[in-house]
């Protein structure tokens, strides 16, 4: 009688941790390698730049809408060096981003900004097609399993958890049997990776952004691509950060 019981504790406790892990708030930090190229003749000049940019996202989610964005005001980056008649300048501004995504509807929509203009992309969610493989590891005491995106045109790797069985995660990144508690773009160039898991907040409404001009994803990278071209700036791979990189000689 006592092992039926504790038979039954057990395939409860597992049915109510499923239960509690189809909807949560995560909290992921993002880090963007900056590769600063000032010259090799230029040694002590390079190591007052700093390698790295790191900001801190949220991401809601449910069994069937996500909702991420920034969970605190980005950080610019705005660094001066002058030596020897020459005034050396950085400035990287990390953008405001809200990525809404609801699978029952096939619906995306992502306010971003763009070089201080507002946009809002409606498309539909990607199609992302994926290669898990064999590897795995453990976030915040979550086992993850490795899967590869099978895309040509992009380098990236996301760790899951079949554990938390919800197919989404940052970046309005989905298509896996799992939430993605990390994501490598680039062989590393761009990291995002889960620092904390919390349950959804009581009441949490998910708010579709709503605010700027009305482009879909194809016009949107258009757009983008010439904003680069025009500013002389510096686009992180498709990250969406904007750097801009001047020399000014006296």
């Amino acid at each position: 009688m006592k092992f039926v019981s504790l038979v039954f504790l057990l395939v409860l406790t597992d049915v109510l941790v499923g239960q509690q892990m189809t909807s949560g708030k995560i909290i992921y930090k993002e880090t963007i390698k900056l590769n600063i190229d000032i010259g090799d003749d230029r040694p002590e000049m390079a190591k007052m730049f700093p390698t790295s940019q790191s900001v801190d996202k949220v991401l809601f989610f449910n069994g069937n809408e996500a909702l991420f964005k920034n969970n605190e005001q980005p950080k610019d980056l705005d660094v001066k060096h002058e030596e020897e008649g020459s005034t050396f300048q950085i400035v990287m501004k990390m953008p405001e981003s809200t990525i809404y995504t609801n699978k029952a509807n096939d619906e995306y929509v992502q306010s971003q900004d763009l070089m201080g203009k507002a946009f809002l992309i409606v498309d539909k969610p990607k199609k992302y097609k994926w290669k898990i493989t064999g590897e795995q590891k453990s976030i915040l005491d979550y086992p993850c399993q490795r899967a590869v995106l099978n895309d040509t045109t992009q380098n990236v790797v996301a760790w899951f958890t079949s554990k938390i069985p919800v197919g989404t995660g940052p970046g309005g990144m989905m298509g896996l049997p799992g939430l993605i508690l990390a994501l490598e773009h680039d062989n590393g160039e761009r990291m995002t990776i889960a620092t904390s898991i919390e349950s959804l907040p009581e009441k949490f409404e998910f708010v579709k952004p709503d605010k700027g001009k009305k482009v879909n994803r194809a016009e949107y990278d258009k757009i983008r691509e010439e904003k680069m071209k025009e500013m002389g700036a510096v686009n992180g791979k498709g990250t969406g950060v904007k750097m801009i990189i001047r020399e000014e000689r006296h």
